[in-house]
């Protein structure tokens, strides 16, 4: 009696960590899908894109993005949703043969909720629609102010979940009743048993990793190929806890991955400013603005003077560090405003406010730049002006006169500065991409 008592007990104990254990595998692979398609989306394009945008290239561009997760996942339907307000939500865009149209209204679940607050969520319970019943994984995609700019909803059969779980308490009964039936022997093909479903289950976890690798290389073809912390072969008897330590791994270096793959894409990889495709991503939303004439910006323009001649005679090194130092004093400066690096010594400053009085702080930038003792900027400066601006190329063309000016006046004043280099520039860290 007492053999059977801790042969059921140890069936019910092992029911419940293996569908804990289940659920929480299936939570993490649905929020592993919509997480890393938000990370791949713009919440400022997704936040401007309306019903009439179908032919534009910024719905074109989410269409074709959701449209390599609908085809080589294992997901019923992904889609962008809007937050209508009062807890009502509507299909923004859907790249499913049978779509949800754009404005119609989207079942609530206290998951999306959750996710129009900012925090990413897996449906507890099932919800149905003219489409089926589901449970679904919500993720916000955050706009360049931090706000909810829009929401990727991923759908999962509730009849496949069900399934998964069904098999899995089925399986474990046949366990348990065949130990009550052979006792100890029994006990022993038990741990046996469950030890081959957990490495079926980290066989699974490995096809999802491989399938996310595959997209993430498609985006960053050099990114690393992610190294799991826990190997199947690795199993300790205890392979509930290896198990969630598998899950927790996958998700540290999916997070690693994808903090990789936006720093290649939007990073410059010396300063840590954004990069040139940062910037032509930021000029499109303005010219965008500028089209619906809600357009309210202001642009200032650095380039490094002597760079040139700091790298002839003191080495590339060198000129990467005052590279850094002029990043470091614009962020100082500056950081209200969006930073650029554009080219090898040429940065650029974008307010959201025309008066933001980034021609008020050249004097600090100044300032900041002459304890070097080194270094020092050509400025410039434009604001746009609704009247007689017809994109952001005529605010930038000024801002550049400007520059340019004001770097042909320096050279006339400093004749001296193309022969002759001080003897040092400040100490920073040189990072992996040069000022060639």
């Amino acid at each position: 009696m007492f053999l059977i008592t801790v042969n059921v007990s140890l069936g019910l104990v092992l029911t419940r960590q293996s569908d804990a254990a289940l659920r929480t595998l299936i939570e993490n692979r649905m929020l592993d899908i919509s997480n890393t398609a938000a990370a791949m989306l713009d919440g400022d394009m997704l936040e401007s894109i309306q019903s009439g945008d179908a032919s534009t290239p910024a719905y074109q561009t989410v269409i074709k993005t959701l449209s390599i997760f609908q085809d080589n996942m294992k997901l019923e339907y992904i889609y962008c949703i809007r937050d209508m307000g009062g807890g009502s939500f509507a299909f923004t865009i859907d790249p499913d043969d049978d779509p949800g149209l754009f404005g119609e209204p989207i079942a609530y679940t206290d998951a999306l909720y959750l996710a129009s607050l900012g925090t990413p969520a897996v449906d507890k319970v099932p919800y149905e629609d003219r489409w089926g019943r589901f449970y679904s994984a919500y993720t916000p995609v955050f706009d360049s102010k931090g706000l909810v700019g829009g929401i990727v909803g991923v759908d999962f059969s509730a009849e496949w979940y069900e399934q998964q779980l069904a098999n899995q308490f089925r399986a474990t009964f046949l366990i348990v009743a065949i130990s009550l039936f052979f006792a100890c022997v029994i006990i022993i093909l038990i741990a046996m048993d469950f030890r081959k479903r957990f490495h079926a289950m980290l066989g699974e976890m490995n096809e999802i990793s491989a399938g996310i690798e595959t997209l993430v290389h498609e985006v960053s073809p050099s990114a690393k190929p992610l190294q799991p912390d826990v190997r199947a072969e690795a199993l300790t008897h205890d392979s509930v806890e290896e198990l969630s330590n598998r899950i927790r791994s996958l998700e540290d270096q999916l997070g690693k991955q994808i903090a990789f793959v936006q720093s290649q894409a939007y990073i410059d990889g010396l300063t840590g400013l954004g990069n040139r495709s940062a910037y032509e991503e930021h000029v499109k939303r303005l010219d965008d603005e500028v089209k619906a004439g809600t357009a309210r910006f202001a642009v200032a323009l650095f380039d490094l003077n002597g760079l040139k001649e700091l790298n002839d005679q003191r080495g590339h090194e060198k000129g990467d560090q005052a590279i850094l130092a002029v990043a470091d004093a614009l962020r100082e400066v500056y950081g209200d405003a969006k930073l650029y690096r554009i080219g090898g010594d040429e940065f650029i400053a974008v307010s959201d406010r025309p008066d933001a009085g980034l021609p008020a702080r050249f004097d600090s930038l100044d300032a900041l730049l002459e304890k070097s003792g080194l270094l020092s900027v050509a400025k410039g400066f434009a604001a746009f002006e609704p009247e007689s601006d017809g994109g952001y190329r005529a605010v930038f063309n000024r801002a550049d006169l400007g520059m340019y000016n004001d770097k042909k006046a320096y050279y006339q004043t400093h004749a001296d500065r193309r022969t002759h280099v001080p003897s040092d520039v400040p100490r920073s860290n040189v990072g992996d991409c040069g000022n060639r």
